[in-house]
């Protein structure tokens, strides 16, 4: 059951024709917010009440400051198109910070990836090595850049994403993956954020999570949004 927020918000999302995108507007308007998608291709989401469609660059500083004013947070899910060599995660972050300072708008969230964690044994160093190495470094790098902001952050960084429903049962632990499965639903990463937009409950928190019961047979693949 989904529970109207008693102090509405209009909040803004990039990325929102990706997967955990479109559950952030989804649910974000089934709370009673006020959702803007602002997107390079704006046919690809379906109008609906309660949501803003806006077309532009998300790698535009000018544009965002454009469409940015009157907004009280900003989900940051942007996902490279691939595995291979990216930089438009830490594009996208030096493109949103000075827009959101000269609009006033502090409160960010933003889809990180799990393998940005140290010390999570041999499946994640290997894939931080390998064949998630560009995804590693331009994911690291865009933290840096919302880190070294005065901007009030919450990175979530979720393992291997799934577009399984909302369970409401995920697990989350600050500065590392709790333990357990290495997988969680998009739907579940969106709960998450939602939650933290409303509550503040992780100021300048890093955020693991995963799903709350253990799946079989899933194998521990580390992606972003």
């Amino acid at each position: 059951m989904v529970t109207t927020h008693p102090n509405p918000m209009r909040l803004f999302v990039l990325g929102a024709t990706g997967g955990t995108g479109r559950a952030l507007v989804e649910q974000g308007l089934g709370r009673g917010h006020s959702m803007t998608a602002f997107v390079r291709s704006p046919q690809k989401l379906a109008p609906r009440e309660g949501l803003t469609i806006l077309g532009g660059d998300p790698l535009s500083t000018k544009e965002l400051t454009r469409v940015l004013p009157g907004h009280d947070a900003v989900f940051f899910s942007l996902g490279p198109p691939g595995i291979g060599p990216t930089t438009v995660l830490r594009e996208g972050a030096r493109a949103l910070v000075p827009a959101m300072k000269a609009t006033g708008i502090r409160r960010l969230l933003v889809v990180s990836a799990a393998v940005l964690f140290e010390n999570e044994g041999f499946i994640v160093w290997l894939a931080r090595h390998t064949f998630l190495r560009n995804v590693y470094e331009d994911g690291t790098a865009m933290e840096r850049v919302f880190m070294e902001s005065d901007l009030d952050w919450t990175f979530s960084r979720p393992p291997r994403l799934t577009n399984g429903p909302l369970t409401r049962e995920y697990r989350i632990a600050d500065g590392r993956m709790p333990p357990g499965t290495r997988v969680v639903s998009r739907n579940d990463v969106a709960h998450f954020l939602l939650d933290e937009a409303e509550q503040d409950e992780h100021l300048h928190r890093i955020v693991g999570m995963a799903a709350g019961k253990p799946l079989p047979a899933e194998r521990p693949i580390l992606r972003t949004a």
